[in-house]
């Protein structure tokens, strides 16, 4: 889409917004054709990616939308270096249709600014999306009370309020996952209005058969969709039509996919046959409704044990069981959680956890799949592999379905029958996952992966919880459950020194445990002294089982990256603090912004870096000394040492242009131009520079102060040392 439109502000309203509407509140559709509509007037948002951005805010309320996202959405290609500015330019626009008199946007009542992005303020009232999705979970509450009647009543609202899948003229949002994922609501909605009515409230059959027939069109292949169908023909009369679309939808499964209509199919077509609907021609008005899906098997627990010493993590378990409550405006719809972090850090520990204490809430079962993502030794399962371990879990034959569409209809069914809890654990990709997650809200899958897995929040609502290093106080119970309490109090100081050591990585405090436990003899304090003596490698979290071995869980993550991420990976061992910018990063490995910046995501994405704000990231210390050994088999000396030195001359040089703009009157010494590659930071003014010295000042003089990271060049550290008195104690005149 092209950008010159949408620097033009559209944003006047259509006559008659200027009289007595002006007080009357702002409502949305979004369910359909994006409109703001104020009283009887519609208001005219503006250009294509004006409208397109109401939609995303609309999306995402009553949460934020972040900026990034907003780019990410708004240009379908590379976003153009002033995207961000774009976007506060549409921002500012879309204040001034929804507020027309506003004098400050400190007074904004429609359109906000949030802590990374913007938040328009609506609820239900004022939404359509949100109040389809208040309506639901009402539904789902009047189930659980024995109303069925108020749910039906309820759902079959909450249908008529959909007009069609999101559309917002000349812009490309209808087919981007995150609206598309809205259609989807709309289909688990026609289906739980259709079980409801159905079995309570078969008078609204005939307007729950509209609408399943609105949304088959959309998900033709949709067996769970069809079966509803048979059975709403058959409440209405319609028996012998019934039969002849389970034929129609035989048929088409088997030309378009080669497949045989799937259990839940099967069962609807029996149920009509076994109520007289067999006889070829007539219509029974008095046969029953199809029963709504039930568990049609006993619940099992196919999951590995759980931890006999977990503990803590209860801020992520607060999480995952908010997925189990009832959907409300603080819950997403989502039936899909992420645990992500880097190797070790206690993701399928927490899952097994959460699976085993959840048993009560899942009676369909409740099953792991180890899908070897990063195994040691075995190659990741591919879609068809993991489908039949998880049927072989389930109890349910498989041996016949020799296609991959086949297989595929069977495993969606036997999901679909059962309130289930799935692990999926160890994922590769988000493209690994997708087929494998439920399709009805009835179920839950708790995936685990060294990646972010970000996709999966887009086209599924996937709640990303990432799991970050134990609490100091975490990681002092863990060593107290592991070694005992008589053990750790008789040496307390030993024990708070393993576990700063080991900075609150699970695999490393229960290496460091576990052989402590074996050598019992051993004093906590000569194994902290161990520990410290050898911070420089992983050799204290290695062994002969490469399950366990952290070098080995690193080197698996390690060899996936590209070539650039993984020369940054190394480069990073050169850095005198944990937290690093993106032109930091630039200077340390003499690449342009844009790369770096690439580069540094996807070490973030696999978890061997965290970002902390946009464009500021953090390594945790286990994998930088992973780096360090990398970098000593990988990087000649000279490269190292270049490398080195053009991080001090970044330093240098960003810190002289903090002076000249804090002091200009008394500058530092003219300094020798950088190595090429350099980039030293820049400051838009005074704030920005000061703001940058107050932030850096600690690690800069940890550096000049550290023999150990001294320059090549020796006259860098006396520049430094020189350019940070005269930041903090500039001369008198």
């Amino acid at each position: 889409m092209s950008d010159r439109h949408d620097r033009t502000d559209e944003g006047q309203t259509r006559k008659g917004e200027d009289g007595d509407g002006m007080d009357a509140a702002v409502r949305y559709s979004i369910l359909g054709t994006v409109r703001a509509v104020r009283g009887e007037a519609e208001l005219t948002v503006g250009p294509p990616k004006r409208l397109a951005l109401l939609s995303l805010l609309l999306l995402r309320a009553p949460g934020p939308l972040t900026l990034s996202e907003a780019v990410d959405v708004l240009w379908e290609d590379d976003p153009p270096p002033s995207a961000v500015n774009v976007v506060h330019r549409h921002i500012g626009a879309l204040r001034r249709v929804l507020e027309p008199g506003l004098s400050s946007r400190a007074q904004a009542a429609h359109l906000v600014r949030a802590a990374d992005g913007y938040r328009l303020l609506v609820d239900a009232s004022t939404s359509d999306l949100l109040r389809f999705r208040e309506l639901r979970a009402q539904a789902r509450l009047a189930v659980r009370a024995g109303e069925p009647v108020r749910a039906a009543r309820c759902l079959v609202e909450a249908l008529r309020l959909w007009r069609g899948p999101v559309v917002a003229a000349g812009t490309p949002v209808a087919g981007h996952p995150a609206f598309v994922s809205v259609g989807h609501e709309f289909v688990a909605a026609a289906k739980e209005a259709a079980d409801v009515v159905l079995t309570s409230a078969p008078e609204g059959a005939e307007e729950v058969l509209a609408v399943l027939r609105t949304a088959v069109d959309c998900h033709p292949f949709d067996e769970a969709l069809h079966s509803r169908i048979i059975a709403a023909l058959a409440a209405t009369g319609r028996q012998a039509e019934a039969l002849r679309h389970f034929e129609t939808v035989r048929t088409v499964l088997a030309e378009e996919l080669g497949v045989e209509p799937g259990p839940g199919l099967r069962a609807a077509q029996q149920h009509l046959l076994q109520h007289g609907g067999g006889g070829g021609g007539g219509d029974d008005a008095t046969a029953g409704p199809a029963p709504a899906p039930r568990e049609q098997c006993a619940a099992v627990a196919h999951l590995p044990a759980d931890s006999a010493v977990f503990t803590g993590r209860q801020a992520e378990l607060a999480q995952l069981e908010q997925l189990l409550g009832p959907a409300s405006a603080d819950r997403p719809s989502g039936t899909t959680a992420v645990l992500c972090g880097m190797p070790g850090i206690g993701k399928t520990t927490l899952a097994v956890h959460f699976a085993h204490r959840s048993a009560d809430r899942f009676p369909g079962g409740r099953i792991h799949v180890d899908l070897q993502g990063h195994h040691p030794t075995r190659e990741p399962l591919d879609t068809q592999q993991a489908m039949r371990s998880a049927l072989d879990a389930l109890g349910v034959p498989h041996e016949g379905h020799t296609s991959d569409g086949a297989l595929t209809a069977l495993y969606r069914a036997a999901l679909a029958e059962r309130r289930l809890l799935l692990v999926l654990d160890d994922a590769r990709d988000c493209e690994q996952v997708r087929p494998l997650l439920p399709t009805t809200a009835a179920g839950l899958a708790v995936v685990t992966s060294r990646r972010r897995l970000e996709g999966l929040a887009v086209t599924h609502n996937a709640r990303v919880v990432p799991l970050p290093p134990m609490t100091h106080a975490e990681s002092l119970r863990l060593l107290d459950r592991r070694l005992g309490i008589h053990r750790t109090r008789a040496e307390p100081g030993a024990a708070q020194r393993i576990a700063d050591l080991c900075a609150g990585h699970p695999l490393a405090l229960t290496l460091t445990a576990a052989r402590a436990q074996t050598n019992p003899h051993f004093p906590l304090t000569a194994l902290a002294a161990h520990l410290a003596a050898q911070a420089d490698t992983l050799a204290p979290y290695t062994g002969p089982d490469p399950h366990t071995d952290l070098r080995h869980a690193l080197d698996r993550t390690y060899q996936v990256l590209s070539p650039g991420a993984a020369a940054l990976f190394r480069h990073l061992s050169l850095h005198p603090a944990p937290d690093i910018t993106v032109p930091t990063a630039a200077s340390l490995t003499a690449a342009d912004p844009h790369t770096i910046h690439r580069h540094l995501k996807e070490l973030a994405d696999h978890g061997l870096l965290t970002e902390t704000t946009p464009g500021h990231y953090t390594a945790h210390p286990l994998p930088v000394t992973y780096a360090t050994e990398l970098a000593r088999v990988h990087d000649t000396p000279a490269e190292r040492s270049e490398a080195h030195t053009r991080m001090w001359q970044h330093y240098l040089h960003t810190v002289e242009a903090a002076v000249a703009l804090l002091s200009p009157r008394h500058g530092i010494a003219a300094l020798a131009p950088p190595l090429p590659g350099v980039r030293p930071q820049r400051f838009a003014g005074h704030t920005e520079a000061a703001a940058w010295l107050a932030t850096e000042r600690t690690m800069l003089l940890a550096l000049v102060r550290d023999a150990d990271r001294g320059p090549r060049d020796e006259s860098l550290r006396k520049q430094l040392t020189e350019a940070l008195e005269v930041s903090v104690h500039p001369p008198r005149p």
